[in-house]
């Protein structure tokens, strides 16, 4: 009972200072890598630290040396000093292999949690450059599909290898010029919030040194709430204060006669008037037929959150979330009513987006 109470204690000590050290980082790095949509990669913001490979080599190095002193043998001396020299370039070549590097951030994310996307980034290199894998600080999700070429829009790099491993995309060699690359992104949790810092890391150069930075690019994501089926086919229950029967039935598109395009046309019937007469198929031969118009009849629908029957927040907002991508996809207009908020009715695709951000900031 005591052992446990230490342990508990002493994890719960452990979290505390890691949390804190993480927080004094982390601003310590806000200061010294600002954000902004444009980022160079120079000497202020590159980090460089050997890899467990480069650590190993660095004691066999000093073992050597001090072999070599030890027993005054010139030729082990000289040959630590040649691995020395050695690592000490592929130091350089490491950090020049990031060094130099253009990027911008193009647009921000939206999406459905735990939905993945892709987060778009232009890349102007002076050069070639090698081994560079891009990814977020954020908790590894694996992807539901792999990543190939279809990442890239620049056809420069459609030769390029692309491998995927968790969150994280490896570009085994990425070319001189600009280049379009995608993040994957795992949207986790609800709301609107920073996309974060993107986590660039390379171990060219023998795998003897990790040089890496993270780089926040200003952007937002929005992510909305994760659509779940419910209510709409239930006839027993209520939405906007009506049956889910009669919702049900606003959601078929229905038509019926009238003047506002064209439907078909119709072998004419004795008494129809003149003017709907197709008179151009009757000068060519082609019998007496007549235009037949229609008109859509959307049905619309009101989308109210206080009607919703008993639930969780998240579980309301997953329905609405469904109900207002169901009639997104069936073109019928809808409104949403919010207790903070009311957008009136429309079925556009901007009125969509405005729901579902409103569903997202609630």
């Amino acid at each position: 009972m005591l052992s446990k109470r230490k342990n508990t204690m002493f994890s719960s000590v452990t979290a505390g200072l890691k949390g804190a050290l993480n927080k004094r980082f982390n601003t310590w790095l806000a200061r010294r890598i600002p954000q902004h949509s444009q980022q160079v990669i120079n000497h202020r913001n590159i980090f460089i630290i050997p890899t467990r490979f480069g650590a190993g080599l660095m004691i066999f190095m000093l073992l050597l040396f001090l072999l070599g002193t030890n027993y005054q043998n010139n030729v082990i001396i000289l040959i630590s000093y040649l691995l020395v020299s050695f690592f000490i370039v592929v130091l350089h070549h490491s950090f020049f292999n990031l060094s130099g590097l253009k990027f911008q951030a193009t647009s921000s994310l939206q999406g459905f949690v735990d939905a993945q996307l892709y987060f778009p980034l232009v890349v102007t290199s002076n050069k070639a450059r090698f081994n560079i894998s891009f990814s977020f600080a954020q908790a590894p999700a694996k992807l539901d599909q792999k990543i190939d070429n279809s990442l890239s829009d620049n056809k420069q790099i459609e030769s390029q290898t692309f491998t995927s491993q968790f969150d994280q995309v490896k570009l085994i060699e990425l070319t001189a010029g600009e280049n379009n690359i995608r993040i994957p992104y795992r949207v986790c949790k609800r709301g609107e919030y920073p996309l974060g810092r993107v986590l660039i890391i390379s171990e060219f150069g023998f795998g003897l040194f990790r040089t890496w930075t993270r780089l926040d690019f200003a952007q937002q994501v929005t992510a909305y709430p994760k659509p779940i089926a419910n209510l709409w086919t239930d006839k027993q229950q209520s939405v906007a204060g009506e049956e889910a029967e009669n919702n049900v039935e606003s959601y078929q598109d229905s038509y019926q006669p009238g003047q506002d395009e064209f439907h078909q046309l119709q072998h004419y019937q004795l008494g129809e008037p003149l003017s709907r007469v197709a008179w151009k198929h009757v000068a060519r031969g082609q019998g007496w037929l007549t235009k037949q118009y229609q008109q859509a009849l959307s049905g619309k629908l009101e989308l109210d959150f206080e009607h919703l029957p008993s639930g969780t927040l998240e579980q309301r907002l997953s329905w609405l979330s469904y109900a207002i991508k169901d009639c997104s996809d069936k073109q019928i207009a809808f409104s949403l009513k919010l207790p903070n908020q009311m957008v009136e009715y429309d079925h556009s695709s901007q009125h969509t987006l405005k729901c579902l951000s409103a569903l997202a900031r609630y």
